[in-house]
This record gives C-alpha cells, structure tokens and sequence, in this order.
C-alpha cells in the first residue's frame, strides 16, 4: 500500500544533506509553488476546482466574509449591511476599492456580475450557487439590494463564500466571458493574477488593495503545473521549487531527512470520500443492492489508510459523517460500518457473489495513492478492483454523464463550511448517483428553516439517512502535507479555520500577522 519515488530512494542521507535549495527567489521575494493539476483559468465560478482556489482566494472578494475562528460575519467590499426582510439585504458599499484593473468598483459591478452569473443561459457548475438571487438592485453609486427567490437559511453564507465581484468594464466586453479568467482575472483582492498559461500562472502583490486584513507577505507566487511527483522532488531537491503540496507519506518520510527541507502537516478541511451508484446510472448496476455496499464499504480498513496512505502522516481525521464536526450544522447519531473483512464476505455470498465481481474505482488524479490502496482492500475480500484515475475535466464529465459504479473524489469543505453545501455537493444537479426523495426532502426544507434547533435536526436525519444507507462512505480529512524548503514556514490563514490559501505561505523572516 505504499509508492516510494525512486529518485527520493536513490539519494544518500549524505547527498541529502549536500543539496542545498536556492536562495536567490527569497532575495528576489517569488515564492515557487507546486501545482499538481493545472487549472486554465483563475475563475470561482467557471473553473471551481480545489487547486485553483488556493490562488483565487486571494484575487477574488466578496461583499463580506465569514470569520470562521470568530464564527461572524465580517464586511469586506461592502462597509455595512443589513436585513430588511428575511430573503431581502441592503449593502452599503466602500467607496474606495479599485481593481486590479484600475477601473473603479461601484455598485453596478455588484448588479452586472450577480446578474450575469445567475442568467439561467449561462451554463456553470454548481449552478444553484449562483441562482438563488430573484433580483440585484441597484439603489445608489455604492448601495444594493439583493432579493432572494425564497428566504433562505443559507442566503448570507452564499454572498460571502461564492458571490465574487468582477471587473464588469472587462468582463462585459470579452466575446467569449469564460476567458475571464484567462485574460484577465481583474478582482479587488490583496493580489492581481500577472499572467496564466498551461503550465504556470503568476500573482503578485497589488499595491492599491485596501484589505488591511488579508495578508500581503510575498510579492510574487509563481505556480508550475508539475502532475508528476518524482519531477517535483527532483525540481525541489535541485534548488528549483520552495513548496509542494500534498506529498505522498513515503516521500515526505524522506524528504524530512534532508536539513534544507521540512515537512509541514496543516489539518485541512477537504473530506476523501467514496460513492456507490446505489441509482444504478452507471452500465453496472451492482451498487443498487445494499449488501454489495455495505460490504464493500466494510472491507477498508480506514485506519490503515490514514496511517500508511493519507498524506499527513496519521494526522488525518476518521470521518463519521458526510460533513465536517465543525462545519456548520453538522449533526449526526450514526456512523458508516467498522471494517469487518469476514463479515464483508459473508454479505457479498448473501447478494450473491461469492467469488466476488469485477470493479472499476475511478479516481480523481491527486489522490490516485488512495484509490490503488482502496482496490487493494477490495481484493482481500474477492472483488477485483482496478483503478482508472483522470484529471477534473474528465471526472466532473464522466461522473455528470453517470458512468461511475464506485469513484473517490475529495471536496474542499473549506470552500463554504456549512451542511447545506455538503448536501447541494453530494445530492445536487448531476452529481446525484442516490435518487433518495427523503434526502432531496430534507434538502429543501433544512434551507427553508431559521430556526437553528430545527434545521440541524433536519440535517442529523439526512447524514444518517447516508450512513444507514451505505450510500456514501467518508474515509479522512485530507491534510495537506506540505514539503517547504527551509526559508518558508505556513501561517494560519486569517478567514479560515480550515484551509491554507497562497498567500499563507510565507518567508520564515516574516514577522506579521
């Protein structure tokens, strides 16, 4: 269960010792960062992917934010808000934000990108996010209102986790709006995207923000498109690279070895997950059965997998549920079943398949480590499980067309911390592989709901209704293991309890907050 890269073998504690990283990007302040699966366009909204948002965290900004360590509310383009209504907000915004652009930001920038985002022709992932919105009302150079459809509970969590303001002056004149991104990425935040292609993009430091709140560290981050993890030790190894996230256990055992090298372990917020086409949309309809899924699910030994696989060296939490314990909301009286190999037997006879099935895992490419060590669990109990692993674009493409039987995946709970986006993610549009109208039920009226009590009681009957399901199995956090040469440390970041953005790495001479 485990993958050692060769060039990391090869190398002597000596020779270790003897390569020292380069110092000259320090002097110059470019911190170079790894990126595992290279996204096209920095956009939220186009391209929601788990990598890019390290980056677009800190270019694109939104009326307000949620502090999680304070767990409030907290004004960022907007200087104050309130409620007339429930499902009616006014804000008043600053009058002196620019973007990266030059151009000014005024409330037509609000009107025009929330308009925009939530025109039923405009085709996005997640598209709910942007949707809920019945109207975006201009009231003044620098005041909104904003109707929902319905009242909603999440309301306020979708403006501060998912509705952006964009550069409208640029992003209404590009004849192709998806090159947004690409062209120009013009936001409000600490830094400004310099440039993007298929295999590096730049930020620097933007000298007009007015965040005195987010951190401007480093002048420069420069992000190479590196999938492969031998070329990436190599690069660091060599002086080339400062960071790397997310190496496998076995590399970063060696890596720590080396004194112009640490690892550095941050718990994360991204939950690894399985799902089983218990709907029967894919070609192989045996997941529908709930013994084949419950014994599938009973034969991975979770623990093994965050000690020896799950990068974090053992630092990853068991999950017991579908959502975070801290996330909001979360609540629940049950959990998936214990791994039980002989038990896992005993239920796949009773379905049937004594002698086990053929079985495809797909996986999503950066955690391909954990989807081998899945198919070799599944083998011990007589299924013979392959893996086929693939980038985003063509998971997010297959698994909407319904072709996966069982596929792993992660999610970055980080990205809007709250039940209510656990539930959209899982059971939403067409990542929905259940069909279960209780939970669709639940869906709906736990997001019509204000008062707190109710709603996560609602929700604690919806993630038990998964678990006594089998319908999906939460395997760990996904700490982000970080290989840093010795000039960088991470800080936490100043929002989020749970992730680590770009602009938190940091040179370890830095002495702010």
């Amino acid at each position: 269960m485990s993958r050692i890269v060769g060039a990391v073998i090869g190398l002597t504690a000596v020779s270790l010792a003897a390569i020292s990283p380069a110092s000259a990007q320090k002097s110059k302040d470019e911190m170079r960062v790894v990126i595992n699966d290279m996204f096209p366009v920095l956009d939220p909204v186009v391209f929601p992917q788990d990598e890019a948002g390290t980056f677009h965290h800190a270019v694109y900004q939104s009326l307000l934010a949620y502090e999680e360590h304070q767990k409030k509310y907290v004004p960022l383009l907007a200087k104050s808000w309130k409620t007339v209504q429930p499902g009616v907000y006014e804000f008043e915004l600053r009058d002196d934000i620019t973007f990266h652009s030059g151009n000014k930001m005024t409330a037509d920038d609000v009107v025009w990108t929330m308009n925009y985002f939530a025109d039923p022709k405009l085709k996005v992932r997640f598209k709910a996010r942007y949707s809920w919105p019945k109207s975006i009302e201009k009231l003044g150079e620098y005041k909104v209102r904003i109707t929902s459809k319905e009242p909603l509970a999440s309301d306020l969590f979708m403006l501060a986790y998912r509705s952006r303001v964009y550069d409208t002056k640029i992003l209404s004149k590009l004849e192709n709006p998806n090159d947004y991104g690409r062209v120009s990425a013009s936001a409000t935040g600490p830094y400004r995207m310099v440039s993007i292609d298929k295999s590096k993009i730049v930020l620097e430091k933007f000298a007009d923000s007015k965040d005195t709140y987010d951190r401007q560290a480093v002048n420069r981050y420069i992000g190479y498109g590196i999938p492969d993890e031998q070329t990436q030790i190599a690069q660091m190894l060599t002086g080339n690279l400062d960071a790397i996230r997310n190496i496998s256990s076995d590399n970063a055992t060696a890596i720590a070895q080396n004194p112009n090298m640490k690892m550095v372990d941050t718990p994360g917020g991204d939950i690894v997950y399985i799902t089983l086409d218990a709907a029967g949309r894919s070609s192989n309809k045996i997941m529908t059965d709930q013994r084949v899924r419950k014994a599938v699910m009973m034969a991975i030994n979770r623990d093994e997998l965050i000690k020896h696989i799950v990068p974090g060296h053992g630092t990853a939490l068991k999950l017991k549920a579908i959502c975070l314990d801290t996330s909001y909301d979360c609540t629940h009286s049950t959990e998936p079943p214990q791994y039980n190999e002989a038990e896992a037997k005993k239920l796949l006879a009773e379905a049937g398949y004594p002698n086990g099935f053929n079985l495809v895992i797909d996986v999503y490419d950066p955690i391909r480590d954990i989807g081998e060590a899945l198919a070799g669990e599944l083998r011990r109990v007589g299924i013979r499980a392959t893996v086929n692993s693939m980038p985003l674009n063509v998971y997010v493409k297959r698994r909407g067309e319904g072709e996966f039987t069982m596929f792993a995946g992660f999610y970055p709970t980080s990205s809007q911390p709250d039940t209510m986006n656990m539930f959209d993610f899982f059971f939403g549009q067409d990542r929905d592989y259940y069909k279960d109208d209780l939970l669709l039920k639940i869906q709906q009226e736990a997001n019509r709901e204000f008062d707190d009590e109710k709603r996560r009681a609602l929700y604690r009957s919806g993630v038990d209704r998964v678990n006594e399901m089998n319908y999906i199995m939460p395997l760990s956090t996904l700490p982000a293991a970080y290989a840093l040469s010795k000039d960088v440390k991470i800080l936490p970041n100043r929002y989020s309890a749970t992730a680590v953005y770009i602009n938190d790495l940091v040179w370890d001479d830095y002495k702010g907050k």
